[in-house]
């Protein structure tokens, strides 16, 4: 049987929209049935995150031809979805991290012949929107060659070690976690905090912010901040090393680092909202109930963010919950062993790629 041929744009960084397009690609690439051209938006590919191995097919995919017939795959926000008039087939990816995208994305949307969510809660989300075209749910997915419970840890942290993992933005709920921490933990507990962001800087000088308006001197327990640049095969061993992620997120399209930690047998805390309750439930990680929503007219300086309903967490929350893995590590084991089984069950390289097949063959035949 012929490979199908598919024309995919996305970008090589170490952005969640790269991560998610590189496991894709990875799984499509596993299957053997599909010729992909790489078509990379932006500079030239970040290789501190890309194995030497993918990084050598992914500069083959991207020297190959654009043929007419090839099916043109966006991976990027829908802005940057511009149909091209030699490519006649398109299927484009959106993902939201709350209610109500932009007006102007299903317009975007519409143009393609088929759109993509990596979430149910996205699914619904665009499914209430004024979409005419035919909308498919293919999760994101994770390489579990890589992250697996076999992965050793990178560092021995004398500690119970707490994880926040994302960037440095206020939709992540760095602000209640920070709050939580000190209003929880004192130096008589045994933990610590370690912060694993792209804004290393801009997070030291908050925390020293917020020490200071709660009048905070001594006493405290621990925030490291790891600025390590971790490559493909180190970042699994890093998040092995951490006790527990703890993701406070008021709103995500999907979430990488919930799935992560779960396929590296790492207990997890995060919000019951959004994308991330496709692998967070009650039996695979421990949940923060959102009291409501909460309008922003700006989150994050993001124009999307504009006007938006998120998720509210209350400090209060946090706190309980971090002491709660803290208390019961038996619960925890069983919790850990579920959350395992379920995620190598539905985010796999295999699963996906049948379902983006199964899409392909129902589009085009």
């Amino acid at each position: 049987m012929s490979q199908v041929k598919l024309n995919y744009a996305c970008f090589l960084n170490q952005s969640g929209y790269s991560q998610a397009a590189q496991n894709l690609i990875g799984a499509l690439y596993q299957s053997n049935k599909f010729d992909i051209k790489l078509r990379i938006f932006g500079e030239k590919p970040t290789r501190a995150a890309i194995s030497d191995e993918k990084y050598e097919y992914f500069m083959k995919m991207a020297k190959k031809k654009t043929d007419i017939d090839r099916i043109l795959i966006y991976h990027c926000i829908p802005t940057m979805q511009k149909r091209e008039p030699t490519l006649k087939k398109s299927i484009g990816f959106a993902t939201f991290e709350t209610f109500k995208p932009p007006r102007g994305w299903i317009d975007i949307l519409n143009k393609n012949d088929a759109i993509i969510v990596p979430s149910k809660f996205n699914y619904h989300v665009f499914a209430h929107e004024s979409i005419n075209k035919p909308l498919y749910y293919i999760p994101h997915c994770i390489d579990f060659s890589i992250y697996n419970s076999k992965v050793k840890p990178l560092y021995n942290y004398d500690k119970f070690t707490f994880l926040f993992m994302g960037t440095w933005k206020e939709r992540k709920g760095y602000p209640q976690l920070i709050e939580a921490w000190f209003r929880e933990f004192t130096d008589k507990d045994d933990v610590q905090l370690v912060i694993k962001t792209d804004r290393s800087k801009e997070a030291e000088k908050y925390i020293d912010r917020i020490k200071k308006q709660m009048g905070i001197n001594k006493g405290f327990a621990p925030i490291l901040l790891e600025n390590k640049v971790f490559d493909e095969a180190s970042l699994p061993r890093f998040i092995k090393s951490v006790d527990c992620l703890v993701s406070p997120t008021l709103g995500e399209g999907f979430g990488y680092p919930g799935l992560q930690c779960m396929a590296l047998e790492v207990p997890v805390i995060i919000t019951n909202f959004s994308g991330c309750v496709d692998y967070a439930n009650g039996d695979t990680a421990v949940l923060l109930e959102p009291t409501g929503y909460i309008f922003r007219q700006n989150m994050d300086a993001i124009p999307q963010f504009k006007n938006k309903k998120w998720a509210f967490i209350e400090v209060k929350n946090i706190q309980k919950t971090m002491r709660k893995i803290l208390q019961n590590p038996q619960e925890t084991k069983s919790m850990i062993s579920q959350a395992y089984s379920y995620v190598r069950d539905r985010f796999d390289y295999r699963t996906v790629s049948h379902l983006f097949e199964d899409m392909v063959k129902e589009l085009y035949g």
